[in-house]
C-alpha cells in the first residue's frame, strides 16, 4: 500500500472511531431503558458509554493533530509550487495577470483554506463519519422510520447542491473583487508621495471607494443563497425529528409484535439528533466551505498553469553571442501584428541602439530577444540555435535584461548587487563597483554596502536604482545585455555615473539598447530605426543623421527641445 493511500486509511479510521464513539451513547441508553433501569445494567451502560466517549475523544485529538500537520504541509507545498509557477509561466500569461491577483492566490486565498481546514474541515470529517454510522444503526433499528428521514435529507441536499453552485459563482466573483481591492490599496499606499504631490487624493479615494463597494457588494450577494440554505436545513432538521418522534411513539403503542421498544424509540430520537447534527453543521458551514473551496481552486488554477520553462532543449554555446532575427512578426495575444517581418543580424560584441517613436515596436523587439514574447512568425537564433529551443538554465546569466525601472528587493545595496551570482560576497560587489567607475558614488553612501534600499528601492533615486541594477548585471558577467530604455528616467546628477558604468558594461558584450535619448544612439556601433512596427533604417549614427529619413527627424526633434 502506498504511503498516501495508507495515510488516507489511517485518517478515515480515526474519523470513524471518533464518530462511532459518539453514537455508542444512545445505544447504551436504549439498553438501560429496556432493562427497566436495572442498577447493574445502568452501571454497565454508563461504563460502556464512558469508554466510548474516551475512545472518541482520543481519536479526535489524534485526528486533529494529523490533519493539522497534513494540511499545513500540503498548503505549504501549494504555496511553493505556486511561487515557482509565477517564475516559470509564459511571460505572455504573466503579463495578463495582475500582480495583486497572483499575490492573493498564494496568500489570502490559501489562508481561507487554512482557516476552514483547521476548524470546520476537521469537524466536518468527524461529523461525516458520525452521519454514516448513525444512518446504518437507524436502518438496523427501523428502516420504516429511517427511510422518511433519509428521503427528507436527500431532498434537502438536492436543493442545497443547486444553491451551492450559485454560492460558488458568487464567491468566485467575491475573491476576484477582493484581489482587485488588495491591488488598489497597495497602489494607494505605495503611491502616497505621488498622490500628495499631485493633489490627486480625491480621485484616488474615489477609486478606492469603488473597489471597496464592489468587494462589499460581491460578499453581500452571497448571503441570499447562503441564508436560503440555512433555512432549508433548519426546516429539514425539524421535520425529521418530529417524524421519528411521532412515528416511533405511534408504532410503539400500536400493538404490532415487531413494534419498537421504549428504549429503541428513545435511541432513535438520539440517533436522529446524531444524524441531524452533521447536516446542521454542513448547512451552517457551507459558506465557509465554499469560500475555502473557491480559494483552493484559484490557487490550483495558478499551480496548474502550464510552465514555459525549457528543460530538454539545447544549451547555448559558449562564447560571445550573435543574434539573428529572421522574418519575425509579433502580436500580443490574439491582437493584430505589432511587429512586421523584421530581419536583422547583430554581431558578437556589437552594441546596437534601437530607436523610434512611441509605439514603433522598440520594446516589443526587446521582449522577443529575452523570450518574454514569442514570435508569431519567423525565428530568432542565438549563436545559430533557435531561441525557443534553448534551456532556461543556459540562458540564465548569459542573457540579461536591465529594465527602465529596475526592481530592487527590500534589502541592502550589497545584497541586491550579489543577488544574481550564487556565492558572491561583499568583496565581489566592491570589485564590480570599482570596475564600473562608481567609487565616488559608493563613497557617498551612508552605510556603504549595508545601506538599505527600502521596498522596491524607494529609498534610492531612480538613477541610484539603475546604478545598483547595472552593478548587479556586471557581476553576473552576461554575454547578451538588453537595456530597455535603461537611462530614460535617470536624473542629470547621476547621468554621468550611469553613462560611465554603461560604457564599461557594454564593452566587448553583445548589447541591445532600447533608446529614447540620442546620446545612446550616437555612441552605439549601429542604430536600428523602427517605425509603425517595421525596421525602416539600419546603419551608423553619422551616416543616418546625414540622410533624410526617420532617424534624422528624430535627431532634429531631440535637438530642438
Amino acid at each position: 500500500m502506498s504511503g498516501e493511500r495508507q495515510g488516507f486509511v489511517v485518517t478515515g479510521g480515526l474519523a470513524l472511531l471518533a464518530g462511532a464513539g459518539r453514537v455508542i451513547a444512545p445505544l447504551s441508553v436504549q439498553h438501560a431503558v429496556d432493562a427497566d433501569l436495572d442498577p447493574a445494567t445502568v452501571v454497565r451502560a454508563v461504563a460502556v458509554g464512558a469508554g466510548a466517549v474516551l475512545v472518541a475523544g482520543t481519536a479526535s485529538i489524534l485526528l486533529n493533530r494529523r490533519l493539522h500537520d497534513q494540511i499545513g504541509r500540503r498548503l505549504a507545498g501549494m504555496r511553493r509550487a505556486g511561487l515557482r509557477r509565477v517564475h516559470d509561466m509564459a511571460a505572455s500569461t504573466a503579463d495578463r495577470l495582475p500582480s495583486a491577483d497572483l499575490t492573493a492566490r498564494l496568500t489570502s486565498d490559501l489562508d481561507q483554506v487554512t482557516t476552514f481546514a483547521q476548524g470546520g474541515g476537521i469537524q466536518f470529517l468527524t461529523n461525516a463519519a458520525q452521519l454514516v454510522i448513525a444512518t446504518g444503526i437507524m436502518l438496523a433499528y427501523s428502516w420504516q422510520l429511517a427511510v422518511p428521514v433519509l428521503v427528507l435529507a436527500a431532498a434537502a441536499f438536492a436543493v442545497m447542491l443547486g444553491m451551492q453552485r450559485v454560492i460558488a459563482r458568487r464567491y468566485g466573483r467575491a475573491r476576484r473583487d477582493l484581489a482587485e481591492l488588495q491591488g488598489t490599496v497597495t497602489e494607494a499606499v505605495l503611491g502616497a508621495p505621488v498622490i500628495r504631490s499631485t493633489g490627486t487624493g480625491d480621485r484616488t479615494r474615489a477609486k478606492l471607494d469603488a473597489a471597496v463597494d464592489r468587494a462589499r457588494d460581491s460578499l453581500v450577494r452571497t448571503l441570499a443563497p447562503l441564508h436560503t440554505n440555512n433555512a432549508l436545513g433548519e426546516l429539514a432538521i425539524s421535520t425529521m425529528t418530529v417524524t421519528v418522534l411521532l412515528g416511533g411513539v405511534w408504532w410503539a403503542l400500536s400493538g404490532d409484535p415487531d413494534r419498537l421498544t421504549a428504549g429503541q424509540v428513545v435511541a432513535m430520537v438520539f440517533l436522529v439528533s446524531f444524524f441531524v447534527r452533521p447536516l446542521q453543521f454542513l448547512v451552517q458551514s457551507l459558506g465557509e466551505a465554499q469560500n475555502a473551496l473557491t480559494g483552493w481552486r484559484r490557487a490550483l488554477e495558478l499551480i496548474t498553469t502550464p510552465s514555459a520553462e525549457v528543460h530538454d532543449g539545447v544549451t547555448l554555446p559558449d562564447g560571445p553571442v550573435d543574434v539573428r532575427v529572421e522574418h519575425v512578426s509579433a502580436r500580443y495575444g490574439t491582437g493584430p501584428l505589432v511587429l512586421h517581418d523584421v530581419t536583422v543580424c547583430i554581431r558578437p560584441g556589437e552594441h546596437v541602439a534601437v530607436v523610434g517613436r512611441t509605439g514603433s515596436g522598440k520594446s516589443t523587439f526587446a521582449k522577443l530577444l529575452t523570450r518574454r514574447l514569442e514570435p508569431a512568425t519567423g525565428a530568432i537564433l542565438l549563436n545559430g540555435v533557435p531561441l525557443d529551443r534553448l534551456t532556461d538554465a543556459s540562458l540564465a546569466g548569459r542573457v540579461v535584461v536591465v529594465p527602465q525601472d529596475p526592481f530592487l528587493f527590500d534589502d541592502t545595496i550589497g545584497r541586491n548587487i550579489t543577488l544574481g551570482l550564487p556565492g558572491a560576497t561583499g568583496d565581489d560587489a566592491l570589485r564590480v563597483l570599482h570596475d564600473l567607475g562608481l567609487r565616488e558614488w559608493f563613497a557617498d553612501l551612508p552605510r556603504g554596502l549595508d545601506t538599505p534600499v527600502g521596498l522596491r528601492g524607494e529609498r534610492l533615486s531612480v538613477g541610484e536604482r539603475q546604478l545598483v541594477a547595472l552593478a548587479r548585471t556586471a557581476l553576473v558577467d552576461p554575454d547578451l545585455v538588453v537595456l530597455d530604455e535603461a537611462t530614460s528616467g535617470v536624473d542629470p546628477a547621476t547621468d554621468v555615473a550611469v553613462q560611465r558604468a554603461l560604457a564599461v558594461l557594454t564593452r566587448g558584450r553583445t548589447t541591445v539598447s532600447i533608446a529614447h535619448r540620442m546620446i545612446t544612439a550616437a555612441t552605439a556601433d549601429r542604430v536600428l530605426v523602427f517605425a509603425a512596427g517595421r525596421l525602416v533604417q539600419s546603419g551608423v549614427h553619422d551616416a543616418l543623421v546625414d540622410a533624410p529619413g526617420p532617424y534624422a527627424d528624430l535627431v532634429a526633434a531631440a535637438m530642438s527641445r
